[in-house]
């Protein structure tokens, strides 16, 4: 039977178990599969490729195998994962509300998982496809978060797409001619605090639909293959020392054994970016140029090791000379993805460089595609500016609307990313107590960087055209 707009809102709503699966065992058929893979090239007479090595279970300090999320708050991780992705024309739909599609694909099962719906499993292998490769961007980030917020407590955490930062610098092709991509992390997590340096973790997910073994329950070969993937993705990118930048690795298998499970992995290490000082030369404030990166090939510098000497490889390298700057890009790149999320896409274009797309955000969208920041709602005493778009869900209409809080948004919009980010962590404890003593009827789903993303029902409206 179909389930009508209402209770499809609900589901969205309603809190469920994620199952998180970081074991030992895990990390050892990944080191199985990627020595397996390593010899067949050997015998092709092929070079074995780069990866982490050091591969560890996470710890997950709450519920050990499970995190709580509700379907809203995947898909909020989906929008904002994907909101600089393109930077096209099309930028309204394509991107800013590409995780709408899914609303009708998550709830939760009788064991209070989270699942697909009968609607989520359609045997349409181009939406299943799409659907793994995006909702696992929506499952992966929220994980991630999660397991870097635990880790820093008191911190704020950014998602930044690796590929919109990179090409501030780097070209992300091997030549103009040949357009075979560099390995890279997807995402790059910024742990930010005011006053003290920022810590900085790859993130590289993937998603499929295998089902582990009915008999033995042991992860499919797709998601062991995804996790050997992601090894190699994170290795591709450097920043200070070589080795050092911390790592996650998650594959979701969104038909897994009870409901949707995440399968994750690390990669140790610690890379710091320097203390910026508001106001002094250097801060986020200072409008920023592209820079034109280290030569290639030859750019990632591996210390002697194993009885190897020291070599240069190809990849991407912040060098530490470099930190400063990239520490003023993540962070102008991260406001970048604040404003478009909000519907600012011309304060967007002042926080891009010119290889990063700025003139994208400098041209007129096409119809029916634009994102314009003239909306605001109100959740509690607390004020919500930015964009929102109506779409049909049935009979029913639905707005769905994302935001930052106001006050946020005006220091955005003037360029005073210090000081947003200072008073984004002063509200931060008054503004986690009101949320989660909240007791909302519509899918809503706040971030510590102050965005908020909601649905609501609107009632039909009937007019006469003359």
């Amino acid at each position: 039977m179909a389930r009508t707009a209402r209770q499809i809102l609900a589901a969205l709503s309603r809190s469920t178990n994620v199952h998180v699966r970081s074991t030992a065992e895990l990390a050892a058929h990944v080191d199985s599969a990627a020595a397996a893979i390593d010899k067949k090239r050997q015998e092709n007479g092929q070079e074995a490729v780069r990866r982490k090595t050091d591969l560890r279970p996470v710890a997950l300090a709450e519920h050990g195998r499970a995190i709580n999320l509700t379907p809203w708050q995947v898909l909020h991780a989906v929008a904002r994962g994907y909101v600089l992705a393109g930077q096209g024309m099309g930028r309204g739909l394509a991107e800013h509300w590409l995780s709408l599609k899914f609303c009708e694909a998550l709830d939760s099962n009788r064991a209070g998982a989270m699942d697909l719906t009968a609607k989520g499993r359609s045997s349409e292998s181009w939406y299943k496809g799409m659907q793994a490769r995006e909702l696992a961007v929506g499952f992966g980030l929220a994980v991630a978060e999660h397991v870097v917020q635990q880790r820093y407590p008191d911190h704020i955490v950014s998602v930044v797409d690796t590929n919109t930062v990179l090409r501030a610098g780097w070209p992300l092709s091997v030549s103009q001619r040949n357009k075979v991509s560099r390995p890279r992390p997807d995402y790059l997590i910024e742990a930010w605090k005011p006053g003290e340096p920022s810590k900085v973790i790859f993130v590289a997910c993937r998603g499929n639909h295998q089902k582990p073994s009915k008999r033995t329950g042991r992860t499919r070969s797709t998601t062991i293959r995804q996790l050997v993937k992601g090894a190699e993705l994170t290795e591709g990118m450097q920043i200070g020392p070589w080795n050092t930048t911390p790592c996650l690795m998650l594959s979701t298998e969104l038909m897994g054994q009870g409901g949707v499970v995440v399968n994750v992995l690390q990669s140790p290490g610690e890379a710091l970016l320097p203390l910026r000082t508001p106001g002094a030369p250097g801060n986020a404030d200072e409008e920023i140029r592209d820079r034109s990166g280290i030569p290639y090939p030859n750019a990632i510098r591996i210390p002697a090791r194993d009885g190897r000497r020291a070599r240069t490889v190809d990849g991407f390298q912040v060098g530490e000379d470099d930190l400063a700057w990239f520490g003023q890009l993540l962070a102008r790149t991260a406001a970048a993805g604040l404003t478009a999320f909000s519907g600012g896409g011309k304060y967007a274009a002042r926080y891009l460089t010119a290889r990063q797309g700025r003139e994208h955000y400098a041209v007129p969208a096409f119809a029916a595609t634009s994102s314009i920041d003239d909306a605001d709602i109100e959740v509690g005493d607390t004020k919500f500016v930015g964009t929102d778009h109506v779409f049909r869900m049935g009979a029913a209409r639905i707005e769905a609307f994302s935001g930052v809080e106001s006050g946020l948004y005006e220091l955005i919009k003037d360029g005073r990313i210090e000081e947003y980010r200072r008073a984004v962590y002063d509200l931060r404890s008054k503004r986690q107590k009101n949320h989660e003593n909240g007791k909302w009827k519509a899918p809503i789903s706040f971030q510590g960087d102050g965005t908020v993303m909601a649905l609501s029902v609107l009632p039909i409206r009937r007019r006469r055209l003359l």
